[in-house]
């Protein structure tokens, strides 16, 4: 794939707002000068070396104490068999995408047979008692459009541009379905027409 700089620079600007680091203190935990990165990210220059990459990444890895590759701040997949983390399952199960498809806030393990799969992070109590803060969704492939109720809760994206973790059940007008929550005290989204559906195939729960 040939280099793209807007690519680059939306990945390592995602970056930093999805952890809520400030490029000044990036840089000086990378061992940087703290304008390093400015003229990068304001479209002044058009790449960065790969040891400034490598010295962000151990910078990231002190401030969130975890280990980071630096092949996510340029927005690629990590080494091994890893899934990007396409969204997260907030208030009332809906879901908030990350802006772009060639961007993810992380990537975690894929587990055996997901390697080309995403998937979903839960945040907050909107899923429980079936899923909980912090719980990994996987899925693997896209069903556009849905064709039949589902048993289980899925992924599913309304016509109208929603996404949410719900169960469909028959509605009431051909080609529509009644979404309902897995939370028993949440309201029902009667006769949605749905664009597609991704089946949630394997549940990591947290730490």
């Amino acid at each position: 794939m040939a280099y793209d700089p807007e690519q680059r620079r939306r990945a390592l600007g995602h970056f930093l707002e999805a952890h809520g680091l400030e490029p000044k203190a990036l840089c000086r935990a990378a061992g940087l000068s703290e304008s390093a990165l400015w003229p990068f990210l304001n479209n002044k220059t058009h790449a960065l070396r790969d040891d400034t990459y490598e010295a962000l990444a151990e910078g990231a890895a002190k401030m969130l104490h975890k280990p980071i590759e630096a092949a996510l701040l340029r927005g690629q997949a990590p080494s091994g068999a890893e899934v990007p983390v396409a969204g997260k399952v907030g208030a009332g199960a809906e879901i908030i995408p990350f802006d772009h498809d060639d961007l993810a806030l992380d990537y975690v393990t894929a587990p055996p047979g997901f390697e080309l799969g995403r998937a979903y992070i839960v945040s907050g109590d909107s899923m429980w008692p079936v899923y909980e803060e912090r719980d990994l969704l996987f899925v693997k492939e896209r069903e556009e459009p849905a064709r039949r109720p589902t048993k289980r809760p899925v992924i599913v994206k309304l016509r109208e541009g929603a996404i949410f973790v719900k169960k469909l059940l028959p509605g009431t007008k051909r080609g529509r379905f009644h979404l309902l929550s897995v939370n028993p005290s949440a309201k029902t989204l009667d006769d949605q027409s749905v664009e597609w559906i991704e089946r949630i195939g394997w549940i990591l729960p947290a730490d």
